[in-house]
């Protein structure tokens, strides 16, 4: 029996999963203490694969990483390998598609934080990555813990699709 497609599926969604994680709570955190407009603007960006149809994102994938693209032109001559139809070009989808659900919801987990409790933190002359640490992620634990899981529970999904 040939374990080669089980340990390449794991090894996608273990990958993304834990990109996904981070970067969708770097990008909330960041975004929910924008300006109004450019908040807007973002969300409607990073939310779009959310929307969109899997092979419209497929398809604008391959469009900004392609290997006859700009982008993927000069990741080639740079590193001498291509961007697309390799493992790894897995990775890039499955963390495009589950990254506006981890960031929508760090972003509400964020946003529904009590600003007075990090004002707080800075009168007593705690640092800003103590109080990121210590105060803002024990409170957005409650909604995040389980968000990781998506991108391994939409990878299988996706896998479990009738191929007939």
């Amino acid at each position: 029996m040939d374990w080669f497609p089980l340990y390449n599926s794991l090894r996608i969604a273990v990958i993304s999963s834990v990109l996904v994680f981070f970067s969708g709570i770097f990008a909330a955190y960041y975004i929910a203490k924008l300006h109004p407009v450019v908040k807007g603007v973002l969300d409607v960006i990073l939310t779009l694969p959310m929307v969109l149809p899997p092979t419209v994102v497929g398809y604008f994938i391959l469009l900004l990483l392609g290997s006859k693209r700009p982008f993927g032109i000069w990741f080639y001559n740079t590193f001498g390998t291509k961007l697309v139809m390799n493992w790894y070009s897995g990775i890039f989808a499955a963390t495009i598609v589950a990254f506006p659900l981890m960031y929508r919801t760090a972003r509400g987990a964020f946003e529904s934080f009590d600003e007075t409790l990090a004002w707080s933190g800075q009168t007593l002359g705690l640092s800003n990555s103590y109080i990121f640490w210590k105060v803002r992620m024990p409170h957005a634990v409650r909604e995040l813990w389980q968000e990781p899981f998506l991108p391994l529970q939409g990878h299988w999904e996706s896998m479990a699709q009738p191929v007939w």
